[in-house]
């Protein structure tokens, strides 16, 4: 059976096996014969009604499903106090990378890994940068490992990047007490920096240049939970005492660690009435993008209002539980970035001029974004082309005792536009 997700407003999905899917789809046209010229005239308002009805069953989890490793970044092309806006390197004012090795020079970065939280024995790790020479700063914390990084031979920040993943994935350390290798701890991966084009330009000066794709390193914890949430700092030795460093390149603090979650068909059953009786729509989400299509490229600042957030309401509860829009999975050739199948879901076009054929299907399944440093699904009533933003119409669920299973079915209208309390 194909799982179909419904999405909250809080960004968490309700996992359903559908035995059944049915989409409706009336173009509501007006048609009168002509009389005495045996011909039919009509009149089409573009004024489609839609409707999804969804049957399936609901059973036990054998595993718990939803977990994830927490995790955090360190943004080499950006600057802490410039985020977004520019980049880390230009921010030093150096005339060289010498001088950029002077600066890092006793710079440490200190997070704990989930097993580090686990054992509370105020464990952690410290991956300390240094030019060339011993530091000068001793290790003296007997729970703090310390991993040392020579950044002597770097030449810019596409290198120094490189030299932070070679010390960290041949460092070990402390967790309850045993030393172990770091690397089977954390996965490390690199990515392009949020400013990688003004971090080239400003690092040559060419501005044709090639950005570096390797800026971005992100740490995460190889064990799921939510106990893998810590804080990270970054700060810098000098001599011998723990000083600010004013020129800090942009960094997170270990988040979106989340414990898998093993539900009953019963536990299923609970969350979907308490989401779907008296949930809360929040004042209005309203998307001036849906209303013009292609017809105007409005910019994105503009693209959506939620009022809840206007409000200071999206925390509620009642408004959190909301079910604002549906996943229905499919397979996709036509729009394979690999040319083996791949998992899209189905999407309605709203607007004037608005299109999502096959080909132009390019979103993965189960879409995800950064929001100050958190993971999260988009809402679909504020981005297009992640889901069919809906409302739910009706939910009939029945308990069948011969196959020990509730069984529910579910009917949603598509919408793009919604106001209710």
């Amino acid at each position: 059976m194909p799982m179909i997700q419904l999405i909250k407003r809080d960004s968490s999905v309700i996992e359903l096996e559908a035995s059944s899917i049915q989409i409706s789809v009336q173009r509501n046209i007006m048609s009168h014969p002509i009389p005495l010229l045996a011909t039919r005239a009509a009149l089409d308002l573009n004024i489609p009604q839609i409707g999804i009805t969804i049957d399936g069953i609901l059973t036990d989890d054998e595993t718990a499903s939803g977990s994830n490793g927490a995790q955090f970044s360190f943004d080499l092309s950006s600057s802490l106090t410039a985020a977004g806006a520019g980049s880390w390197h230009s921010s030093l004012e150096v005339a060289n990378w010498a001088a950029v090795l002077a600066e890092l020079d006793g710079v440490a970065i200190t997070f704990k890994v989930k097993g580090q939280v686990d054992a509370n024995l105020q464990e952690a790790t410290e991956l300390y940068l240094y030019n060339g020479t011993a530091p000068i700063v001793p290790h003296t914390n007997p729970n703090v490992s310390r991993i040392q990084c020579n950044i002597a031979g770097t030449t810019d920040t596409s290198t120094l990047s490189d030299a932070i993943l070679a010390s960290l994935n041949s460092g070990n350390t402390l967790v309850n007490t045993v030393s172990t290798a770091l690397n089977t701890l954390i996965t490390i991966t690199q990515a392009n920096g949020q400013n990688n084009t003004l971090s080239i330009i400003s690092q040559t000066g060419n501005t044709t240049a090639t950005p570096y794709t390797n800026e971005l390193i992100t740490i995460k914890n190889a064990i799921s939970g939510e106990n893998g949430n810590s804080q990270v700092s970054l700060r810098k030795y000098q001599n011998s005492t723990l000083g600010n460093w004013t020129k800090q390149f942009f960094i997170t603090n270990m988040v979106n660690g989340v414990t898998g979650v093993q539900q009953t068909k019963g536990d299923k059953l609970q969350d979907l009435l308490n989401s779907i009786i008296n949930p809360s729509v929040g004042g209005a989400l309203i998307s001036p993008q849906v209303l013009t299509g292609s017809l105007i490229d409005l910019p994105d600042s503009i693209a959506s209002f939620n009022s809840a957030q206007f409000l200071n309401i999206d925390s509620s509860k009642a408004v959190r539980k909301m079910i604002v829009g549906v996943r229905i999975p499919y397979e996709t050739l036509m729009s394979s970035t690999t040319g083996n199948r791949e998992l899209r879901q189905f999407l309605i076009p709203a607007g004037p001029g608005t299109d999502y054929s096959s080909e132009s299907n390019t979103e993965p399944f189960d879409p995800s974004e950064t929001i100050n440093g958190r993971l999260v699904r988009p809402n679909p009533f504020e981005q297009q082309g992640v889901a069919i933003p809906c409302v739910v119409q009706s939910f009939d669920p029945g308990y069948e005792a011969g196959d020990s299973v509730w069984t529910y079915q579910i009917s949603l209208a598509p919408v793009e536009q919604l106001v209710g309390l």
